[in-house]
């Protein structure tokens, strides 16, 4: 299973704030004056570190991430002013750290950012998992990501919402199925934002009929596992193919990607969990289908079926109590 832990700390000493951070090697100065205060909000989720670091003086940061892994980080808000590496930094603009390089950044005034670093040895495993070969990011050095600013909104988005769970609903990361339905999305934005390059593939490279095979075994399995919160990387690996042979061949078949269908299975799992009635919350039963994000789970829940998961577990509870 994976474990994970979570933190959240405040200083008031730069050298103090510069030690919060764990298992990286680096050392702070202030170099802006007055009263330093930094908080930290960090989660650990297996091999997936997630952190939010907020500086209000300026400061010059150096230093090396954890041993083994690789790293994106975007600002958060729009007022950050700061150099990694020399180039400037905006809210189109993320920056990479591999742990093999020590890196330099320097911020001016109050600096505020999220981070996700993840083992290389767990994301290349991964990789060959749902996508047929090993991780081959373009980040081979400590340097700024080009980018827009809707991909980098994506990736903040997506790290705060997970430090928003981890903080206010812990409770949930108990369940299995959504730390690994969150450390798979984990790694995706990661690999998708750092830019995986994959060997050039088209829809023609598989022919119809394989298509339609790879859709029926992926339906076959799914049935057979009905009662279980199935991702991408368990049917890639459960019936041997790419994660890109996947998304071609539900496209093609069913005219819809195979994360829009199995997102699907799971809220119509919820829908049975609920319709039970019982006094367990709604959030335990959607973390139990590998549901973490509660605010985009009910809106997906309520366009699918028409109310909110909150309604059909008030209308079974009467169903239930009426039949007694």
């Amino acid at each position: 299973m994976t474990a994970f832990q979570y933190k959240s700390s405040t200083s008031a000493d730069v050298n103090e704030h510069a030690d919060s951070l764990s298992g990286w090697n680096q050392q702070y100065e202030q170099v802006s004056p007055g009263r330093f205060t930094g908080q930290l909000d960090e989660l650990w989720l297996g091999p997936v570190q997630v952190f939010r670091e907020s500086t209000h003086q300026a400061v010059l940061q150096r230093g090396a991430p954890c041993p083994g892994t690789i790293t994106v980080a975007t600002p958060v808000g729009d007022r950050n002013q700061g150099w990694f590496c020399g180039r400037s930094l905006d809210g189109a603009r993320a920056f990479g750290l591999v742990s093999q390089g020590e890196f330099e950044l320097a911020t001016r005034g109050d600096f505020d950012i999220v981070a996700l670093s993840v083992d290389t040895e767990f994301l290349d495993n991964y990789s060959r998992r749902v996508d047929g070969f090993g991780f081959v990011g373009a980040l081979r050095k400590n340097d700024v990501i080009d980018g827009n600013a809707d991909n980098n909104a994506a990736l903040r988005d997506l790290l705060l919402a997970t430090l928003e769970t981890a903080r206010n609903n812990p409770k949930l990361l108990e369940q299995e199925a959504l730390r690994r339905a969150l450390l798979n999305s984990l790694c995706d934005a990661l690999m998708a934002r750092i830019g995986q390059h994959p060997p050039q593939a088209t829809p023609g490279d598989t022919t119809a009929a394989t298509r339609q095979r790879v859709v029926r075994e992926a339906r076959r399995y799914m049935s057979e596992h009905a009662e279980e919160p199935i991702g991408v990387p368990d049917l890639c690996e459960a019936i041997h193919v790419s994660r890109r042979t996947l998304q071609y061949s539900f496209q093609d078949v069913l005219q819809m990607s195979p994360v829009t269908y199995l997102r699907a299975l799971r809220l119509n799992g919820v829908r049975r969990d609920l319709r039970k009635g019982g006094d367990e919350p709604v959030a335990d039963r959607a973390a139990r289908w590998g549901f973490w994000h509660l605010s985009r789970f009910a809106a997906d829940y309520r366009h699918l079926f028409g109310e909110l998961p909150s309604e059909t577990l008030r209308h079974s509870r009467v169903l239930v109590q009426s039949a007694h």
